[in-house]
């Protein structure tokens, strides 16, 4: 009893945060950049595990202040018992800043083996759901750069890899702001 009264103290400590802090990015605002991550990954019913690296560049624009939505490329190789494979992805995110300069993240990215873009556009494709929460240090008025925690829910059927993993692991990224006003 004691931990969920104290993460539902912490939760709405930080969700107010929101509410007492300015903005970090202004309506309006483009942001262009991207990530490159490392992550090692468990798959459920498997005593294997497996290693990924990935690189994801995104084109977001702020609908509203600190809220914004945009697309996400996204490449990644992965390696699974002395395997490994390559693949392409893209999708939709929306990012927040529940604070300044703390943001959340989630987005869906639909992929495909890398060199089979056909299968983009059928069922032989695979799906994540993707979480992450990070910082923004500003270097300057338009340049952050952005240490995260993400964790990713991949569905898809395969050969290589199980149908269902999911990956925790960290990005470090790099974003540039055009349009941010100053703080």
């Amino acid at each position: 009893m004691k931990l969920i009264t104290k993460t539902l103290l912490l939760t709405m400590f930080v969700c107010s945060a929101g509410f007492i802090s300015g903005q970090t990015v202004n309506q309006g605002a483009w942001m262009v950049g991207g990530t490159a991550g490392f992550s090692s990954e468990k798959i459920e019913g498997d005593d294997a595990s497996s290693t990924t690296v990935n690189i994801t560049p995104n084109l977001a624009y702020y609908l509203i202040d600190d809220l914004a939505v945009g697309v996400r490329l996204n490449w990644l190789s992965q390696s699974y018992d002395g395997e490994s494979d390559s693949n392409f992805g893209f999708g939709p995110y929306v990012r927040y800043y529940i604070t300044d300069p703390i943001f959340v993240q989630a987005g869906y990215d639909i992929e495909a083996a890398a060199l089979d873009l056909n299968s983009l556009f059928n069922a032989e494709g695979s799906s994540t759901l993707h979480f992450m929460v990070g910082y923004s240090w500003f270097l300057n008025n338009s340049v952050a750069i952005e240490p995260a925690v993400y964790y990713d829910i991949y569905n898809g059927d395969e050969d290589n890899f199980d149908s269902d993993l999911s990956r925790f692991g960290l990005n470090i990224g790099i974003q540039a702001f055009i349009g941010r006003t100053g703080e």
